[in-house]
């Protein structure tokens, strides 16, 4: 009887004074968790859209410098040894141009990067169609935009079946609109700075996937100079070593290429990512922090008001430990009850982030969430171990008399 009516006793104080301080126990760690959650929906963001540049894709291309844009020391028959190191992977070769486009209709010019290569390349890339439909076959009068592009020559939008005059090296070309490949990178669309791939990949691979206009080109020459190439390899072979042994021969054929894995660049950006985070991720030590002080003014004073309490208790035969453990399982009970209340509450600010300011869904993954409630107990239990302990050594005696 007497140990159900202490329990009783502690979670009677408990829920008082989770309603006498919702500050310190709820919202604080709905802070925290919130704030866990959209670090770590960017990180599953960056990743869901970084699967769609082709895990299994390899891209070869030359040392990224002038002299081997215009000099080409790469050629059409080079693709031929490189299909055999993929061992029979699907390729497209590729020529890139720089050039200036103009919509007629509205006046709008643009500079951007014109991507010359065949019908493959929309089997080999993963594509994400907004509108229209890839390049086919024989169409060299056609060009697919990306999305960056399109939005600029045509802001409007139903860039599809629309003209465009191109000035490029070979001459000035009016092409149609076949299509627009949507950006794979849906986390920039509000927040630019959070592209961590420009610290993992050169200014032209950057123009290549995401500020390109595509167009079909003639690779039937031997000897016509490319610029590089992309390889779907086949499903039973490791992208990674196929480019290791691209790489390989390039080098005995001192060739100045090189050749590496998309899904070695995407392993790349997300340790990028994951450092960025990390650091971004002392806010929420912060919040625990400022929350622990706060957790240990209010045990200060709530245990204060129950010396009388505790001084009884004493008078009973109950020993300091047992004074002690008590307060510090009702406490534990407090941060416990908070912390899952505070789920909810996180969750609910977690969407009103998400529909009005962010570009991403914030991620409530559940082992940060027991980590978040975890943290919190544990502060909360070592906010209440000093005070309990001065409250349990105090002189009963004295107490009563001062009561």
């Amino acid at each position: 009887m007497n140990n159900s009516r202490r329990i009783r006793s502690m979670l009677v104080f408990a829920q008082r004074g989770l309603l006498r301080r919702p500050l310190q126990t709820t919202i604080a760690l709905a802070g925290t968790m919130t704030i866990m959650a959209v670090l770590s929906g960017i990180k599953v963001q960056m990743y869901e859209d970084l699967k769609q540049v082709g895990l299994d894709v390899v891209n070869v291309q030359l040392v990224p410098n002038l002299e081997n844009l215009f000099i080409g020391p790469l050629v059409t028959e080079d693709t031929q040894w490189m299909q055999e190191q993929s061992k029979g992977g699907l390729l497209a070769p590729f020529r890139a141009d720089m050039a200036v486009g103009a919509n007629l209709e509205n006046q709008q010019t643009l500079e951007f990067l014109i991507l010359e290569t065949t019908h493959e390349w929309g089997n080999i890339v993963p594509l994400n169609i907004s509108e229209g439909r890839f390049i086919y076959k024989g169409e060299t009068e056609f060009c697919v935009l990306d999305e960056w592009i399109a939005d600029r020559f045509f802001p409007e939008g139903n860039a599809v079946g629309k003209e465009l005059f191109i000035n490029a090296s070979e001459g000035i070309r009016n092409l149609t609109v076949a299509g627009v490949l949507k950006d794979p990178f849906e986390v920039r669309k509000k927040f630019d700075e959070l592209d961590f791939a420009g610290s993992a990949r050169s200014t032209l691979n950057r123009m290549l996937e995401f500020k390109s206009i595509y167009i079909l080109g003639d690779f039937s020459e031997p000897h016509e100079p490319i610029h590089g190439a992309v390889i779907k390899v086949p499903k039973d072979i490791d992208a990674l070593s196929t480019a290791k042994s691209i790489q390989k021969e390039a080098k005995r054929r001192d060739l100045p290429a090189i050749a590496w894995a998309r899904s070695q660049w995407v392993d790349n950006v997300m340790r990028g990512a994951d450092l960025t985070t990390q650091v971004a991720g002392m806010l929420w030590i912060v919040v625990l922090l400022v929350t622990s002080v706060m957790i240990l003014t209010i045990s200060l004073v709530a245990i204060r008001e129950r010396y009388y309490e505790l001084a009884v208790r004493r008078t009973e035969g109950a020993r300091r430990l047992q004074i002690v453990s008590q307060l510090l399982l009702e406490n534990m009970i407090l941060s416990l009850t908070g912390g899952f209340l505070a789920i909810g509450l996180a969750h609910g600010a977690g969407y009103l982030l998400e529909t009005r300011y962010l570009s991403w869904s914030p991620a409530f993954l559940p082992h940060e969430m027991a980590l978040a409630i975890g943290l919190g107990a544990g502060l909360g239990a070592l906010a209440t171990i000093l005070p309990a302990y001065r409250a349990a050594s105090l002189d009963p005696v004295k107490i009563l008399r001062i009561a």
